[in-house]
């Protein structure tokens, strides 16, 4: 059959050789956020010293005496002994504060204080459970020496995660041309690395801690396991007081900074543009581009690093302390080849880490966002 002239690429009805470039891409995210920020997959090894290998990971905490105790009944303003809750954190000499009124504690028998009133500030009545805030220590000279109680260690401790990824490739797909794909098993065996990584960066957040058994899998508590104890609930929208308000808590609780936030995209925004004000932002004649990307809070309290991760919860906002976090590694990523048992070839990814997070009183935790 003749074929008009000129000859073109409608007119040419034989199969024609596609356009395809060599280069896959991949849109699916594989960030490990807190996994990077923390150290890498065993970036607790070196904070926390490990001495030995094994499925629970346990770490040592200890804590200064406690500055606060509470009234245990109501007082009149003339009574010399007062009650409270633990006598044993006291001793002769301490001064304490009770509302304005400031006492000076001279001897204690159990959980009674003998205590000289008018020490300082108003003489007053005071209610039960008033805070008692030890704010000083005057001993008599040549005094006897008088114990203390001592605070308890204790072991915070976290299991392992198993993380595994199988690949199974047929022969003729091993064999045969593609594009953009030299070794069709090579390939997806290195696919697979960054697939769990997602698995492991999502158990920071998602993360619930059980000890396993023969039909249950072991499993490694995230941050809400160990972040109790700095909650700030918000209720709503998250406003610049939640944030510096977890921050307060934090701080006054021993925590010292400087600290990494890690936010959902929606709410990276919405703490951005706490700070990102007309009045903070100058822009000069010859710049184009206008606007902030806040990386790094200055607060009252110290310094925030706001890490924006799209695998974060959009409810929750954890201000974590990166000394005291990290993962800890059992066994490393590793590929292992698998028994052949048909005309396919066949590995498994295969893993096991656990997070640690220590020193709950140095992080914080905004909730109920919405």
């Amino acid at each position: 059959m003749a074929i008009d002239s000129p000859f073109t690429s409608y007119s040419d009805t034989t199969p024609q050789r596609r356009v395809i470039t060599d280069v896959i891409s991949l849109i699916d995210p594989t960030e490990a956020v807190v996994v990077e920020i923390l150290g890498g997959l065993d970036g607790a090894s070196g904070k926390f010293r490990f001495t030995a290998k094994g499925t629970k990971f346990e770490w040592l905490e200890d804590t200064m005496s406690p500055l606060a105790d509470a009234l245990d009944g109501s007082i009149t303003s003339t009574v010399t002994t007062i009650t409270v809750d633990d006598g044993s954190l006291f001793k002769p000499g301490y001064i304490i504060k009770v509302d304005d009124e400031y006492m000076w504690v001279s001897s204690i028998s159990g959980e009674v204080l003998t205590v000289t009133r008018n020490y300082g500030g108003t003489q007053a009545t005071h209610a039960d459970d008033d805070v008692v805030d030890i704010v000083g220590e005057a001993r008599l000279e040549s005094d006897d020496s008088d114990p203390i109680a001592f605070t308890d260690r204790t072991a915070p401790y976290n299991y392992t995660n198993i993380f595994h990824y199988e690949v199974e490739v047929s022969g003729t797909q091993q064999a045969i041309d593609q594009y953009g794909i030299p070794d069709e098993f090579a390939y997806q065996v290195n696919k697979g690395i960054p697939d769990e990584m997602r698995k492991v960066n999502l158990s920071a957040y998602h993360g619930q801690r059980k000890a396993g058994s023969a039909t249950t899998p072991r499993g490694m508590g995230g941050f809400g396991t160990f972040i109790t104890d700095n909650a700030i609930a918000a209720g709503g929208a998250i406003v610049q007081a939640d944030f510096e308000d977890a921050l307060e808590a934090s701080y006054n609780d021993g925590g010292s900074g400087p600290w990494v936030a890690f936010c959902a995209p929606a709410n990276m925004q919405v703490i951005k543009n706490f700070y990102d004000t007309s009045t903070m932002l100058q822009v000069s004649r010859d710049e184009t581009t206008a606007g902030m990307v806040i990386q790094d809070i200055l607060t009252p309290f110290g310094t925030v690093k706001l890490v924006m991760d799209r695998h974060a919860p959009t409810d929750k906002v954890y201000i974590v302390d990166p000394k005291h976090a990290g993962f800890a590694t059992l066994r490393p990523f590793a590929w292992e080849p698998l028994a052949k048992a048909g005309d396919y070839d066949t590995s498994e990814v295969v893993g096991e880490f656990t997070f640690c997070v220590r020193q709950d009183k140095a992080h914080a935790v905004i909730t109920g966002i919405s």
